[in-house]
This record gives structure tokens, sequence and C-alpha cells, in this order.
């Protein structure tokens, strides 16, 4: 997070009093009575219990004006966080946060400040990175956070937080992600979640509604095309005996014909049950069972007829598939209309198992072979240039 650092060149009781008089002020406090207050315990070495009254009428500060308000509220961070309090901390970031409307951007400024002021490793940067999200959907503004959401993982592990703290603050980013319409960065988040969890009976099955999200927002969402990850998590293995698992499978190594077979007899499970689109779903799986198809072809010509048949769609049908497929960046291959054929020359495998390790044992072999008889033709020509060229001396 960007922010200007916070220097406060004056010694830590003149801030303290300096602060408790702009709070009086701007209490209309005529007869000082908050300043001497706290006056009164910084002069009697109660730093601690001084602290604690400022923080108690912090509150004011939110009525300081626009140009004075980010000054006010780092006097009060230079303030409360060498205390290192974390009930103080948790206090002012309340207040930040519950009036939202009034003065966003400047809170979300003082957010930022206090969150770079505090130390890299220090786990209260939790609690404040928690209120800057707060802050932003309370505000209808998630665009606040999302330049900053890249650099999660990397703060949950310099922060050194317990493993529910994490988890609690993935998921709630998951979700107002998806509030907020940013889908994909949901999802993000919604698996880095359910990676939390380990093969433990007890916490896989108190996720199973999570996981099932994570099957069903994989499925709909149209620039998820890898689905074997997914397949490595506990909680979707987790989920085995449950249809929402064979669907899967089936968009991990199945083809349009397993589809329409589990569609038919699970009638109403992919709309009613998991909300799914079912005609978005079958279009996915015919780019897959072609990229699928292309993976166990490539460089043979497939004829339209073959393509067609595959997918179970008109030949006529067949160019625009085969576009869909090289703009969703599963294949590369060239179209001939004359033919009718299309070569594919590099597709994805949607999973890498024993089948497409033996696959490519064979390429690798026939390669080795034509670049042997490759040589062995350059060997040849080199033999039958010397032999010419032996002959023309010799007749010389």
């Amino acid at each position: 997070m960007t922010a200007e650092q916070i220097f406060i060149d004056a010694p830590f009781q003149d801030q303290v009093i300096e602060l408790a008089t702009y709070i009086g002020v701007l209490r209309g406090d005529e007869t000082e009575t908050f300043v001497k207050e706290v006056t009164s315990l910084v002069d009697s070495k109660k730093d601690a219990e001084a602290v604690n009254v400022i923080v108690k009428e912090s509150k004011t500060l939110l009525e300081a004006p626009e140009k004075e308000f980010e000054s006010a509220y780092n006097l009060l961070i230079a303030v409360v966080v060498p205390d290192a309090n974390k009930a103080h901390l948790e206090t002012v970031l309340k207040t930040l946060t519950t009036e939202p409307a009034q003065k966003t951007p400047l809170k979300f400024k003082v957010l930022s400040n206090i969150f770079n002021i505090l130390p890299a490793n220090s786990p209260l940067r939790l609690s404040v990175f928690t209120s800057i999200v707060d802050l932003a959907v309370a505000s209808d503004d998630m665009d606040l956070v999302l330049p900053q959401l890249q650099y999660v993982p990397s703060w949950i592990s310099e922060w050194g937080i317990a493993p529910e703290a994490e988890r609690t603050l993935l998921l709630t980013l998951a979700d107002h992600l998806k509030t907020s319409g940013n889908p994909y960065q949901s999802h993000d988040f919604l698996i880095k979640y359910l990676t939390t969890f380990n093969s433990q009976t007890a916490e896989l099955d108190s996720q199973k509604s999570h996981a099932k999200r994570a099957i069903t927002e994989s499925i709909a969402l149209s620039e998820v095309l890898n689905f074997e990850n997914l397949l490595k998590i506990d909680a979707v293995q987790h989920l085995k005996s449950e249809k929402v698992y064979e669907l899967l499978s089936i968009f991990l190594s199945g083809n349009v014909q397993d589809y329409n077979a589990f569609s038919s007899k699970n009638a109403g499970l992919l709309k009613q049950e998991l909300g799914l689109d079912e005609e978005e779903a079958l279009r996915k799986i015919r780019l897959l069972s072609l990229a699928s198809l292309g993976s166990e072809n490539l460089t043979r010509e497939l004829s339209y007829q073959e393509i067609a048949k595959a997918l179970e769609v008109d030949e006529s049908e067949v160019e625009l598939w085969v576009i869909d497929v090289i703009r969703a960046g599963l294949v590369e291959a060239k179209l001939n209309q004359v033919s009718r054929t299309v070569t594919i020359n590099r597709s994805i495998y949607r999973t890498f198992g024993t089948q497409q390790w033996q696959q490519l044992s064979q390429r690798l072999n026939g390669w080795k072979q034509s670049l042997a008889e490759i040589l062995q033709v350059i060997a040849n020509a080199k033999l039958t240039s010397a032999a010419v060229s032996t002959a023309v001396i010799t007749n010389n």
C-alpha cells in the first residue's frame, strides 16, 4: 500500500497533549476540561492512561475539516502505534469504518498510513487490512483494494498469523469479491482458502459447501479451463461420493457424450441444485473435448465430420468451434475450407497422467527416428558428393 511515511518530531508527551488540545477544540470544550485531564495524567507519568483517554475520544477526529483530517489522524497514529495496544488500535479502526459514506478517500489514506507504519511482520497489519476491506465493501468500492490483493499471500506469511485468522481473511475476501462483481479474484481466494485444510475428516466435513462452490464456479467461469489442480484439494476430494464430483471429473477428462449422459441422468442437478447455466456448461465441455481431440491427433488432419461427431454439432458449425477453441488458447490449428479439414499443431492436455506420458514418449521416439533418418540422408549425400569429387579429380 502506498502512503506517506509519518514523522512526528516531538516528544511523546507533547504529542499527546497536542492531540488532546485539538480534540478539545473540535468538541468546543471552552473550559479545556479534556485537555486538563490528559495533561494531568501526562504530568503524573501516567502515559498509558492518557493514551487510553485519547483513544476513547478519538471519534471526534472524524469531524476534522478535510484539509486537517489526515494530519490529525497521523498524530493519533503516532500516539497509538508505539503504544502497541491492540485494543486501542481496534477502537481507532472501528471508528474509521463506522460511517464509510463520509470522507471515504481520506479514511482509506489514513488506514493505509496505519498499515505502512506498522512493521512488515506485525500481526496487527491483519486488523488494519481487514478494516480497509470493510471500508471498501461498505462504500461499495472494492476497486480500492484490488491492486493490493496480489500481496495477500506474502503478507499472510510475513504476519505469521494463526490458521483460523488466515482462513477468515481468505474467505472474507472471496465472499466480498464475489458480491462486488469480481468473480475470478473471488474464485482464486476461495481456492486459497480451501487449500488451508488438510485431510482431517472433521475439518473437511465442514467445508463441503465451499468445496461445491469451488467446483461450480470453476465450471461456470468461462476462462477457467484447467480442473486438474482443483482435484488436488483435499476438501474437493472429500466430495468423491457426490454427483458434483462426478461432474467435475467429466470437465477434467470427459467429453461431450459423457456430459450429455450425465445431464440426462441427473435432470435438474446442474440448473436447480448447482445453479449452472446448462448451455454455457455444454459450450465449455465442447471446447475442452475439441482440445482433447487435438492433443490425441496432433499434426493429423481431422475432418469436419470427425469434429462434428465428437462435439455433437452440425458440420456447418465446426469452423466456428475451431475458431472459439483457438481464441480460448487451448489449441493452435489451421483450417482448410477446401478439403474441410483441421490440422492441430498444438493443444493443451487437460490432464497429464500415464497415458499422456506414453503419448509423449511415442512422439519423442518418432522425432528421434525422423532425425536419425535425416542424418542418414545427409551422411549419404556427403558420401556421394565426396565420391563425385574424387571421380572428377581422377579424370583430370
